[in-house]
């Protein structure tokens, strides 16, 4: 007995020892995790703070990009222990960074927080989603605490960190370690590259990369902006790295024509297309191209996101939280490329993590190893005392050995009586137990069954098939506000409940389910209540037998279903109508039109646009905006009849359709109704606003009878009204299909030429009307492979957009031209480039002519930006910002086809020109009068503002005589010299002009 003792006594210790050593061990990560909330006093506190709570988290981008699923994981990590409800929307911004993506998804989370339970916090990840969270924050979230992580521009995280319902953190990606890091692994660097793209958060890492320049003064800092390139141009960028480069990777989603790639593209191009190694300061990438860094922990940052959520719901005002400033990053590499760049691995920081690298099965295996160290050690210990202890108890044994074999009779009778006992004990017990679990299983299940039919507002039925008697429960009578007895006949409590005309349709489903038609009793039938007071049934069953497997009674459910059908007409009418106006949508209008047609009626479709609806957003707001959309809805629905359905079918864009009118008066009479609606001015705010409309009509079948032809014949006649000046209305007619094929073929010429090197540039000389001498050129752009002119391509370019990318074209080619003359040996001289209105559209665009100005060495003096008076009209406050830019920037800027317009002259006293072009047609005109006072006048007032003269389209000598006599200062045309190829120029890139005019004559 006492050796029994030691044995037990032993075991306890060794094994209360060998707990002890792994909860040592398992403590070790639970300490260096814990990042809890402030304490509370009880967990009944805690769990009462937390109870119901739900969060919302926007993502700026989706699920599939790198940061995302970490930062989500770190976050569920901290709520979801509390069992805090966490849902999650992505705004996909990398992909969609235009404003319908952001209305697109603002109608999402306004809907979604209309029709669900109320959030208690929001948490936003990323600039964008930040931004969307500023913007939106009284519409959407008022009152709202609202955490933010992620944030890269410090400048939006530090505003928002004055709001009062606003605390997070910052994202400071680390660019000072990794260029450190860069320069250890190669001392000769001289250059930091940053690639990073137009995106909010891509300028928050241009911005921090830019301000860590002045921590190394002896490298030279560029930020490669994919945004500001196509993706060819970038890829010959990334081709010229050189190995005295240092180069970091963030992101390059869009190129300069929105051109989109993922991470995963990125990191494919990268690769390819960059021979030194790429540090990645953010997550993602290594293992695909890039050798890693010091990298940022975002799930960490979701951790610390969440606890923030944790305190505000714990009671800690959100004001008072400081703004977290310091990042939480860790090294990560693939092994790979450092063996690939003969990286010395000494130059590795302690601790850091590889991918692509053979673990050490000592290395991975350690901490088991030390735990069967230990284990195997106090074996051989335990197993020295039990030698000892069994010596002990042998001998024990042989004394006890002779009296135990006196009591062997006694103890056999006795153990054969207590055997006895104790398996009728144990029958007994067993049985006790059988029939408690059966009485908790029993009562488990009837709280189950209270819960279910409390829960769903649900009542239980049965109804014999004999007696036609049915037995409903107590739940019943509350769902249908009635008294009703718990048995009633079937005919007496239908006509009691439910409304007449369905009474017969339930008789009927409970006969054809009993002859084996149906697999159960299922339908939907209302109350015969007042309409508003109506409720929605939902009655299931099915039959139970006896054993002789003959029906005898049918039993089922009554469920009240009310809201649900409520939310299912809520969701169809939404599905069909235009969420903001509530007018009919295009899948709708569509269905409309397509029954028109198949009854083959005549009518019309109006497609209407709103003129300079962008101004209103942009001056008033875009809720503004939306209230005019709303106001014009109204307006709409007020004129409309049983022939005329308007929709709108997305932006500022509405769809009319007229049905059932044969006559072309009929039409007009709707067109004219349409253009009445917009008669009056609208009231937004403190502001009323006239607004016209350009709309395009097409009539069917005349035109055609294919729903997508339809629409297209109207935007064709609306885009129609749009280049002819807007405020119009046009019918459709065939010959606009065929412009419509032209352009499209022009568009296919271009596109062709943009990808594949299909332009060219001519010069034409601007002589000095004094000298005689050459003083510039204008760059004038051509296609190699095909006779249009640019009066029948550029058009095209400007309306589809690919002005943008050829204006690029042709900066770099006439800047990269100024320089090679110059290399040549030849003085460098003024190149004027002309610029459309539609180029507007590219923001990038100053930047970008200063960058190929410096990688060309060419002073911006050399390159003279011609505007026309279109681009004033375009867009007044946002071209002023553009021409004081260029002149900022050392550009020199002129006003082309002087004369042309109705309002040159005003023009002239404050916009910053430095040279008027005066048009070939005011020349002609002028010119060509024995008087020339006009022209004198024109180029003395023109002189009087301290601005230069060129006259354009001069072809005879006595014209530039009298513009000569008249002091105009440059002239350009045929007179001089055609538009030059380059090789032509030298010729007479120092030539005295006049003298071989003379020379020519004579």
């Amino acid at each position: 007995m006492k050796s029994r003792k030691i044995r037990v006594t032993l075991s306890c210790f060794v094994f209360a020892y060998l707990m002890i050593v792994f909860t040592r061990i398992n403590n070790v990560n639970a300490a260096s995790l814990a990042d809890s909330p402030e304490q509370i006093e009880t967990e009944e506190a805690k769990d009462q703070a937390f109870a119901d709570k739900s969060v919302l988290f926007i993502s700026s981008y989706s699920d599939s990009f790198a940061s995302t699923p970490n930062q989500i994981t770190g976050i569920k990590s901290v709520l979801e222990p509390e069992h805090i409800k966490l849902e999650i929307e992505y705004m996909d911004t990398k992909r969609f960074s235009d404003q319908e993506n952001i209305d697109s998804f603002h109608d999402r989370i306004a809907y979604k927080i209309e029709h669900t339970t109320a959030y208690d916090a929001i948490i936003v990840a990323d600039d964008a989603a930040l931004q969307f969270a500023l913007d939106y924050q009284e519409e959407l979230f008022k009152g709202l605490p609202i955490i933010f992580l992620g944030i890269n521009d410090k400048e939006r995280a530090l505003f928002a960190d004055q709001n009062q319902y606003m605390a997070g953190s910052i994202e400071e990606a680390s660019y000072i370690e990794n260029i450190k890091l860069g320069y250890h692994f190669n001392p000769e660097a001289k250059k930091v590259i940053a690639i990073v793209d137009g995106t909010l958060t891509g300028q928050g890492d241009k911005k921090q990369f830019e301000s860590t320049a002045k921590e190394f003064p002896a490298l030279t800092f560029r930020a490669i902006q994919s945004s500001d390139y196509t993706f060819p141009e970038l890829a010959k960028e990334l081709d010229a790295i050189g190995s005295d480069s240092i180069v970091l990777f963030m992101n390059a989603n869009q190129d300069s024509q929105e051109t989109y790639l993922d991470l995963d593209e990125q990191f494919a191009f990268v690769k390819e297309h960059c021979n030194v190694p790429v540090f990645r300061p953010s997550v993602g990438g290594v293992g695909n191209g890039m050798l890693g860094g010091k990298m940022i922990d975002y799930e960490e940052m979701g951790r610390i996101a969440a606890h923030k959520v944790l305190n505000v719901f714990l009671g800690n005002p959100i004001d008072q939280m400081e703004l977290v400033e310091e990042t939480p990053y860790y090294y990560y590499f693939d092994y790979e490329l450092i063996k690939h760049f003969n990286i010395d691995e000494k130059l590795i920081p302690e601790g850091a993590v590889f991918v692509n690298r053979a673990i050490n099965p000592f290395d991975r295996y350690r901490k088991y190893f030390v735990i069967a160290g230990i284990i195997l050690s106090f074996l051989l210990f335990v197993s020295v005392i039990l030698i000892i202890d069994n010596i002990k108890r042998r001998k024990i044994q042989k004394e006890l050995k002779e009296s135990n074999e006196k009591l062997v009779s006694t103890y056999d009778e006795l153990s054969a009586t207590y055997e006895e006992l104790e398996a009728s004990q144990e029958e007994l017990t067993t049985q006790c137990e059988v029939v408690e679990e059966h009485a908790k299983q029993v009562n488990l299940l009837y709280q189950k069954y209270d819960i279910a039919i409390q829960g769903t507002n649900s009542a239980v039925w049965e109804l014999d098939l004999a007696t036609q008697m049915v037995e409903v429960s107590k739940d019943f009578g509350e769902i249908v506000n009635k008294k009703i007895q718990k048995n009633e006949n079937m005919y007496h409590m239908l006509e009691l409940v439910i409304l007449e005309e369905y009474c017969e349709k339930v008789i009927f489903e409970i006969q054809k389910y009993i002859a084996g038609e149906l697999d159960e009793i299922n339908i939907q039938v209302p109350t015969n209540d007042e309409e508003e007071k109506r409720k929605w049934i939902l009655i299931r069953g099915k039959g139970i037998g006896n054993n002789k497997d003959q029906m005898q009674s049918i039993s089922g459910i009554f469920l009240d279903i009310t809201t649900m059908r409520k939310q299912e007409e809520y969701i169809n009418f939404f599905a069909n109508h235009d969420y903001l106006t509530g007018l009919p949508n295009r899948m709708y209008f569509r269905e409309l039109l397509a029954q028109e047609l198949e009854l083959s009626r005549s009518g019309a479709v109006f497609l209407l646009d709103l003129d300079d609806f962008k101004s209103i957003n942009d001056t008033l707001g875009h809720l503004s905006g939306d209230e005019l959309l709303r106001q014009i809805a109204v307006r709409l629905n007020a004129v409309s009849d049983e022939h005329f359905y308007p929709a709108r079918i997305g932006g500022d864009e509405f769809l009319v359709l007229i049905t059932d009118c044969k006559q072309e008066n009929e039409i007009e009479a709707y067109a004219k109704r349409v253009k009445d609606v917009f008669t009056k001015p609208f009231v937004l705010g403190d502001y009323e606003k006239y607004i016209s409309i350009s709309m395009g009509i097409t009539c069917f079948p005349k035109d055609s009878t294919d729903i997508d032809q339809l629409v297209m014949n109207a935007d064709t006649a609306m885009y129609k009204v749009k280049n002819n000046g807007k405020q119009n209305i046009i019918y459709y007619q065939e010959e606009m299909k065929k412009e419509m094929k032209t352009k499209l073929e022009i568009d296919s010429i271009l596109r062709e030429a943009i990808a594949n090197d299909g332009f060219y540039l001519c010069y034409q000389p601007q002589v000095d009307a004094v000298t005689g001498y050459i003083s510039g050129w204008e760059a004038l752009l051509r296609l190699k492979d095909s006779k249009l002119g640019p009066a029948i391509f550029i058009p095209v370019a400007e309306e589809t957009g690919h002005i943008v990318a050829i204006g690029r074209w042709i900066v770099r080619e006439a800047v990269s031209q100024i320089a090679k003359w110059r290399d040549q040996g030849l003085q460098e001289k003024v190149v004027a480039i002309n610029y459309s209105s539609r180029q507007l559209r590219d923001s990038g665009f100053i930047s970008y002519l200063k960058s190929t100005l410096k990688e060309f060495g060419v002073n911006p003096e050399f390159i003279e930006i011609e505007i026309t008076e279109g681009i004033l009209l375009e867009n007044n406050d946002q071209t002023m910002q553009f021409l004081n830019e260029l002149k900022k920037a050392g550009i020199r800027i002129a006003l082309d086809d002087f004369g042309t317009g109705y309002s040159s002259l005003n023009y002239l006293t404050y916009i910053p020109v430095d040279k008027i072009k005066l048009d070939k047609s005011i020349n002609d005109r002028f010119l060509d009068l024995e008087n020339t006072d006009v022209m004198d006048s024109l180029i003395l007032l023109a002189h009087s503002l301290n601005l230069k003269i060129t006259a354009e389209g001069i072809e005879d000598m006595a014209k530039f005589e009298k513009l000569k006599n008249g002091g105009c200062d440059y002239i350009q045309g045929y007179l001089f010299s055609k538009p030059l190829l380059v090789k032509d120029t030298k010729e007479v890139y120092n030539q005295d002009m006049m003298k071989n005019i003379l020379e020519r004559g004579n």
